[in-house]
């Protein structure tokens, strides 16, 4: 299974996947060809070899004559379905285009249908975000991973004014992703290509044992102290003897069950203040933990204590062993290998009469087996409509079905 791994060591933005992608073999003729089935004039794209810290790479360059352009998602999603590019293709865009109006109408307070992209509106973003779908495709990459993501730091200016980097969208797209940022003022990591990112990709941490057959590296635009490239590898995961690949989730195709490994961090605490666990908890979860939970126990000389369970990815062990010295009272933790056994899942952008809602669908041998609807986008609906969470919720399942053409479970 042809897989990618891109390692964002200068952040990445929907310019540079496009740069790497090429840079990587995707023909420029072949993109340009394909880019042009879409009905949107008013641009010109051009390409050139540069040099970064000494290293070559791809800068792709999207000329826009038309400015700042503030389309809804409702206009962009008909300028892709009109074209006559794949239907994956389609899809996949605007699946990007989703997630980004989903984070944009939370971070300012509004809804999707309100949401008026500004700069992820106009031309070069469409561009940018259609041309990572297409080079995605035509190289026919099947997995996609990345390493954590670096952001910057500082401020950058936008349509709204000067806002804090990371870009409010671009923090809200990296939920559950490691994200750091090591001094850099600059905006590193752009709302584009955090949604394209985010949207292909299966798990975040080191490169995993792979056969490179080809890489690649896209260039961004400014000199910075290290080489502002991404660079994007390309090639076959190694699988173990028994079959199933030594990183992150694992397809088993004849059950749908993703098998990846992790790290079981433990801590038994009896001498914290207890209302110090829900900033922990929260801590810990923005740190990129995949779960963390409490459990009363007993320890010696019959006292009550709590123990502190986190799940995490093995490159996380020095961040959180750390976090939990600095940020409880224990003075050691139990660090052991665990397996996940998880049902393959996709997650599905549904229109319902509410509004657009991501849900989560879990398959089994081929079958459907659990649909949940993203628990933020209810809770934001609700607050918006002054109505019950639960009704919300039951409402875009019963959509979710219907439209998704599920059986009932």
């Amino acid at each position: 299974m042809k897989t990618a791994y891109f390692h964002c060591f200068a952040g990445i933005s929907g310019d540079m996947i496009l740069g790497a992608l090429v840079d990587a073999g995707l023909a420029w003729e072949q993109l340009l060809a394909d880019l042009g089935k879409l009905n949107l004039p008013g641009y010109s794209l051009t390409m050139e070899k540069v040099r970064k810290q000494g290293i070559s790479g791809t800068k792709v360059h999207v000329q826009a004559k038309e400015g700042h352009v503030h389309r809804n998602l409702d206009d962009i999603k008909k300028i892709i379905t009109d074209s006559d590019l794949p239907d994956e293709v389609k899809a996949k865009s605007i699946e990007v285009f989703t997630r980004l109006a989903i984070a944009e109408a939370k971070v300012h307070l509004t809804t999707v249908d309100h949401v008026h992209f500004h700069e992820v509106g106009a031309v070069d973003a469409i561009v940018d975000i259609v041309g990572a779908a297409i080079g995605i495709w035509r190289l026919g990459i099947e997995k996609m991973y990345a390493s954590p993501v670096h952001t910057g730091i500082g401020f950058t200016q936008s349509a709204h004014g000067l806002i804090p980097v990371p870009a409010p969208a671009t923090l809200e797209l990296l939920k559950d992703v490691p994200i750091y940022s090591q001094g850099i003022e600059k905006e590193l990591t752009t709302p584009t290509g955090a949604a394209i990112l985010t949207t292909y990709c299966q798990d975040f941490g080191d490169l995993p044992p792979m056969r490179i057959s080809s890489s690649g590296y896209g260039a961004g635009d400014r000199e910075l102290p290290i080489p502002n490239l991404l660079r994007l590898s390309i090639g076959e995961i190694i699988e173990s003897s028994d079959g199933h690949s030594s990183y992150g989730p694992t397809d088993n195709d004849a059950d749908g069950i993703h098998q990846g490994q992790a790290l079981m961090m433990e801590a038994n605490i009896d001498d914290m203040n207890p209302e110090f666990y829900d900033y922990l908890i929260n801590k810990c979860l923005q740190a990129g933990a995949m779960d963390v939970f409490l459990r009363k126990i007993q320890m010696k000389k019959n006292r009550p204590a709590i123990m502190l369970s986190l799940l995490i990815h093995p490159y996380q062990l020095e961040q959180f062993y750390s976090l939990v010295f600095a940020e409880t009272t224990t003075i050691g933790v139990r660090v052991y290998p665990v397996t996940k056994y998880m049902l393959s899942y996709k997650i599905f952008p549904v229109e319902t009469k509410l509004g657009l809602v991501r849900v989560k669908v879990a398959y089994y041998q081929g079958s459907s087996r659990n649909i949940a609807p993203e628990y933020e986008d209810c809770r934001r609906l609700a607050e918006e409509r002054n109505l019950p969470l639960k009704d919300v919720y039951d409402l875009v399942k019963r959509a979710a079905y219907e439209k998704l053409e599920l059986k009932n479970l």
